[in-house]
């Protein structure tokens, strides 16, 4: 008899659709982190720059967006049991993109409003992480072994 508590199977559509949006939006601070590294930004002007990276983030959304709704059929018949790695993939790009918005607000906010900020993100993407990894990707972080 089949147990009705079973998690769901999620197709690789549904997953790459997490994936891909997840780093559309995380792709802007993602890149602040590197030109904050390197100091990139003052080549054009922070705010020239900006409009550059959001013009080219819109446009790799459209064609991405595009991309992944050619392949959809194909992608709607593999099925994995878990997605371990593309797990450690949204976890990664997740980290690295609230760096970047810590960048994003050290540029345009006062320093002692960053970290309250900050530690408000973290508890709201970490509670959002831990439930798509329980529901998408079936991957439990807190469950004891």
């Amino acid at each position: 008899m089949i147990k009705k508590n079973r998690p769901r199977i999620y197709s690789k559509f549904e997953i790459n659709l997490i994936l891909f949006y997840t780093t559309m939006v995380f792709l802007t601070p993602l890149v602040l982190v590197f030109t904050y590294l390197f100091d990139l930004e003052y080549v054009f002007g922070l705010e020239k720059f900006l409009l550059y990276l959001f013009s080219c983030n819109f446009a790799i959304a459209l064609f991405g967006s595009l991309w992944v709704f050619l392949k959809k059929d194909n992608l709607r018949r593999r099925v994995k049991a878990t997605y371990h790695q593309e797990f450690y993939y949204l976890l990664t790009i997740v980290v690295f993109g609230l760096l970047g918005i810590v960048v994003l607000l050290n540029y345009y906010l006062q320093p002692e409003y960053t970290a309250n900020i900050t530690i408000l993100l973290l508890l709201i993407f970490a509670f959002v992480l831990l439930r798509l990894g329980k529901k998408f990707f079936n991957v439990d972080i807190i469950k004891k072994k």
